[in-house]
């Protein structure tokens, strides 16, 4: 049975085409009720595997499987057709080949339907035939009103109802929105960022963009109140100029960081053959997308490294990096990696080195930035000099390796007190003094609870040098960008 109270009865096909786009995508990442048209028990079907995303992740409305024998599929009445089902439906869900999806289209449209998300291939990117299908489908949808992801694509995940219609393990609800035009390569990637820790608010897997298309998706995401940052991968836009031109819009508030595939003649004709995206002149698009204020990334793993690091930390008035270590190694790499990145690390005034000075031992390299503190006097130290540098005027932000000591028996209980209380002053700097901060940290220190502090204060951990400068440039980069495109106006 459903899991809420059915709606009344049916309601007149949505034709409001005057709806503002945030109205109509709404019942795509905000629907009430949810029909999987294509839903299975055979666990060797895709719509085995569609419906128990949705059950699993926790989808907050009533779930409607469409079957056309089976009465019950994994404990939720089936139906025979979206025609069948009780209740208002605002979002199918299509697992089904694609002559049948033009049928079940045409039935979802008599239903009044609101939105959909074509899983479905065998479309525009097999040739004419599958062309003309999608066609019909676009026309369907044109005189219902319904809006419809896809076809050929994996699926959406929304934070904001628990849906997830792609994944087997549902991602962490989060601040990043991603667009990717690939399904497997999203899946891949997004897999990779869950790892890091990393959490979002939408997937969208795109697929041939026959009705909405990424210009759609940016406008929607611009307005949406989960998303702070969206990440983007495209290999091909419809309309270039649209897309600069809602790009320069959403810049204003938020970032976009975007990979750009079909960058070689190679690539260019498989986009054509994958999602029947035409890659255009790589050149004019990168230029176009520079002065719009589009991080671009041609490091498709980098790019949610950047994008965390732009939903949590405050933007720097300038490129003036400090940086700090409990060992100089990472202070010599560190700074090698800035300046690669186009970061400056300007050495420290007298005083500032002396005021440091007093909170290291005497044997201390000199702290003339970056600032080694392997023989710091303390875990308070710590803190107190982040602090110190935070404070400077020719300081814009900091990368850091954390607090580290253990927690043992053998551990003096003072000693643990003060490097937690160590760990909450340097979590509060950003909000303080209005400075990012990233830190480096191994995958092992997820496991300590200075950890956990430090996120708590949303400060974001890398796993190295390089990546901690990348992310540090793109968030110089993006608040360049935003002081710009506010100035356009």
């Amino acid at each position: 049975m459903p899991r809420k109270t059915p709606f009344n009865a049916a309601s007149e096909p949505f034709r409001e085409m005057g709806a503002t786009l945030k109205t109509q995508l709404d019942f795509i990442f905000k629907p009430k009720s949810v029909a999987v048209i294509g839903a299975s028990n055979n666990r060797q079907r895709w719509g085995h595997g569609t419906l128990q995303s949705v059950i699993r992740a926790g989808f907050r409305g009533n779930i409607y499987p469409i079957h056309p024998k089976e009465k019950v599929i994994q404990g939720f009445t089936a139906y025979a057709s979206v025609l069948d089902v009780p209740g208002e439906i605002d979002l199918a869900v299509f697992i089904v080949n694609a002559e049948q999806t033009v049928k079940a289209m045409e039935e979802c449209a008599r239903k009044g339907v609101k939105g959909a998300v074509v899983i479905t291939a065998g479309f525009a990117e097999i040739g004419n035939s599958g062309k003309e299908m999608q066609n019909a489908m676009v026309n369907i949808a044109r005189r219902s009103g319904m809006r419809f992801v896809g076809p050929n694509c994996l699926g959406i995940w929304s934070s904001a109802v628990s849906l997830d219609c792609c994944f087997y393990k549902a991602p962490l609800a989060g601040p990043i929105a991603f667009v990717s035009q690939s399904g497997t390569l999203g899946e891949y990637l997004l897999e990779i960022a869950l790892e890091k820790g990393y959490g979002f608010s939408k997937f969208i897997s795109s697929g041939n963009q026959a009705d909405l298309d990424v210009c759609d998706y940016l406008e929607y995401l611009s307005e949406d109140q989960d998303t702070k940052t969206i990440v983007l991968y495209l290999e091909g836009v419809r309309d270039g100029r649209r897309f600069l031109d809602i790009s320069q819009k959403v810049i204003r508030e938020k970032a976009i960081i975007m990979y750009k595939a079909g960058r070689t003649s190679a690539g260019m004709r498989a986009a054509m053959s994958h999602t029947a995206s035409l890659a255009g002149n790589h050149e004019l698009f990168e230029a176009a997308c520079r002065q719009a204020g589009i991080i671009r990334s041609t490091n498709i793993l980098e790019a949610f490294d950047v994008a965390e690091a732009l939903a949590h930390q405050p933007l720097p008035r300038g490129n003036r990096v400090a940086v700090t270590s409990g060992g100089g190694g990472f202070c010599v790499t560190t700074a090698d990696a800035c300046a690669a990145y186009g970061l400056e690390v300007p050495e420290l005034d007298s005083d500032t080195q002396r005021r440091i000075l007093s909170l290291l031992h005497a044997y201390s390299p000199p702290p003339k930035n970056p600032v080694d503190m392997i023989a710091r006097k303390g875990p308070m130290s710590h803190a107190e000099i982040i602090e110190i540098l935070a404070g400077l005027d020719y300081i814009d932000g900091i990368i850091m390796t954390p607090p580290w000591g253990g927690f043992h028996r053998d551990t003096p209980a003072e000693f643990m007190k003060e490097l937690i209380d160590s760990a909450e002053r340097i979590a509060q700097v950003p909000q303080r003094f209005g400075k990012p901060i990233i830190s480096a940290g191994a995958r092992e220190y997820r496991k300590h609870p200075i950890y956990e502090i430090l996120k708590k204060g949303e400060i974001p951990f890398f796993e190295g040098p390089d990546t901690c400068a990348r992310a540090m440039q793109g968030l110089v980069q993006y608040a360049r960008a935003r002081e710009h495109a506010r100035a356009r106006g």
